[in-house]
């Protein structure tokens, strides 16, 4: 028998794919934007496709969502069909989804109306609410692929813990979202389903590998998208798109039975998180699952209940300030968001003290030891099963092309871990000596950063430098908020620009000009110490509070 290729098998699975959105919800030709539209974030107000209820209903925050369908101002039904109908013209636009899973919604969605009907309650804080998850997360009856061609149907033994825990708790699943090929790079692209695109410049990314969720939680197809993060794959995406979003330590949001690269790796974990349009919903998220005693199901989960004593900040606070790392500068957008948010801050009556994470650079060489400890084995086996291509920036790091990569030794794997631990200290050791600078009495509240020197970048195109490395190698609980967007005028290199490493160099030359990343939003991160997300969370309030949204 004649195997088949993977090009055949990427084409039934997008036609299977394409024919599970109704037809009623294509979008017609007529209103269907060509090719050289680069903005579509607008489509759903402009194109007469949507009514003025599905428009409210949809761009409703989670918050506001669940507490309408809790007093019966809204159902579950036409909540979870305005989403999954913005979600297909989501996917028409922007190529962002995996597996649809609408007639399971629907029908769970008919299902907690009829138990609010008859009990005069909801079933949990999230009753009725549709979350999009990333395309590993394990959901009954549909495939988990992260993108490779030879694992089209393969299902799941078991759905994900975390899955089981937020249906408990209310959720109904519609849909998952497109991840790039191993999950291991910045651009959610691959053979299986294709490339996602940035509504707000379909000549953008939308980042990796959560850009799926990125692209859909801000067009407007999901409430909350759930996200996974092992070197910036929520911080970017949520950046790239004017999203909060949430990095949670390892421990506070079950990983149980998800699909993953890297399997056994547990020198750095990555960490699922949800990616919004506020804090809000953050906050919803984290404290919804912490109700559902995710400890009791998965033993790598902290039995931590949400602490809203946690939440309770200090009337000023001070947060360190990096413009950099100290070896890479932030091109014009992203320094300008840094100084949109300190001066902001500022007037608001809080702090702000220099905090450079000098760190990062050693940071990096150990974190890529980890994720190469295996000498790229499991990439290559699994790309293999269908010998497709690799994206040519998953090739360029993992793929056989690279003669450079070799397995670390167990000794190397061990000093390479030591050297994590040592530098994990004297990061710890800085922090709490800022306690000397920052005039509140206590070291900085968090650390403000870019997670990118540049905004959403162009597509086939690989940044050279990012300053992500330190949240997941130290476990840091870091959110992500939006501040600005690129401005065509504001955002040109100064003339008198010098930079400080070849790397920066680099780096610059790689921005080269706004053009490049038109219309891309532009967010920070904000850092705090491991296992502070109520704290963090409660920080990203006060960024909404007095920086903005950002997306205007």
């Amino acid at each position: 028998m004649t195997q088949e290729t993977w090009q055949s098998i990427a084409e039934r699975k997008q036609a299977e794919r394409a024919s599970k959105i109704p037809s009623e919800w294509l979008i017609p030709e007529a209103i269907m934007p060509s090719d050289k539209t680069d903005c579509v974030q607008d489509f759903p107000h402009t194109s007469g496709f949507f009514t003025e209820r599905e428009l409210s209903i949809t761009e409703s925050s989670a918050s506001d969502v669940v507490a309408k369908i809790s007093t019966g101002e809204w159902t579950a039904l036409e909540v979870t069909i305005a989403i999954c109908k913005r979600t297909s013209v989501a996917q028409q636009l922007l190529n962002c989804v995996t597996e649809i899973y609408f007639e399971q919604a629907i029908a769970r969605a008919r299902e907690l109306d009829e138990y609010f009907r008859t009990k005069g309650k909801t079933v949990g804080p999230l009753h009725g609410l549709p979350i999009s998850l990333k395309d590993q997360f394990n959901l009954e009856g549909v495939d988990s692929t992260i993108g490779y061609v030879g694992w089209a149907g393969r299902k799941p033994e078991e759905e994900s813990t975390l899955v089981k825990l937020l249906r408990n708790a209310g959720a109904v699943f519609y849909v998952k979202t497109n991840v790039p090929t191993t999950l291991m790079t910045g651009e959610t692209v691959n053979n299986l389903f294709g490339r996602t695109l940035n509504p707000r410049n379909r000549k953008l990314t939308t980042g990796g590998s959560s850009g799926g969720e990125s692209a859909l939680v801000t067009f407007g197809g999901s409430f909350i998208g759930v996200g996974t993060d092992i070197g910036g794959s929520i911080r970017h995406p949520a950046s790239y798109t004017g999203l909060y979003a949430l990095r949670p330590s390892h421990g506070r949001v079950s990983y149980q039975q998800v699909t993953n690269t890297f399997v056994g790796q547990e020198a750095v974990q990555s960490c699922a998180g949800p990616m919004c349009r506020s804090p809000e919903d953050i906050r919803l998220f984290m404290k919804s699952l912490s109700a559902q005693e995710a400890w009791q199901y998965d033993p790598q989960v902290i039995p931590l209940p949400w602490r809203t004593e946690a939440e309770e900040l200090p009337t000023k606070l001070c947060f360190g300030f990096a413009m950099g790392d100290g070896y890479v500068t932030p091109s014009p957008p992203l320094r300008r968001a840094m100084e949109i948010t300190k001066e902001k801050l500022l007037a608001a009556g809080h702090n702000v003290v220099d905090f450079v994470p000098y760190e990062t650079k050693e940071a990096s060489e150990i974190i890529w030891k980890m994720w190469l400890a295996d000498g790229a084995e499991e990439i290559r086996r699994d790309s293999g099963l269908t010998s497709e291509p690799l994206p040519s920036s998953v090739e360029l790091n993992y793929g056989h092309s690279n003669s450079s990569i070799r397995p670390l030794s167990v000794s190397e794997t061990w000093q390479n871990q030591r050297k994590r631990t040592i530098l994990a200290q004297r990061f710890l050791e800085r922090w709490q000596k800022t306690v000397e600078h920052t005039g509140t009495g206590r070291p900085v509240d968090g650390l403000i950063m870019p997670s990118t020197a540049v905004p959403a970048i162009r597509h086939d195109t690989r940044p050279p430098w990012n300053y992500s490395v330190l949240s997941p190698l130290l476990d840091l609980t870091t959110g992500v908020f939006p501040v600005t967007k690129v401005d065509l005028e504001k955002d040109v290199i100064p003339k008198d620009w010098k930079p400080i490493s070849d790397k920066d160099r680099e780096m610059m030359e790689f921005y080269e000009k706004p053009q490049n990343h038109e219309n891309a939003l532009v967010g920070l991160t904000l850092i705090g110490r491991r296992l502070e997300e109520e704290k963090v969370v409660a920080m990203l309030r006060v960024m909404k509070d007095i920086v903005g949204s950002g997306r205007d």
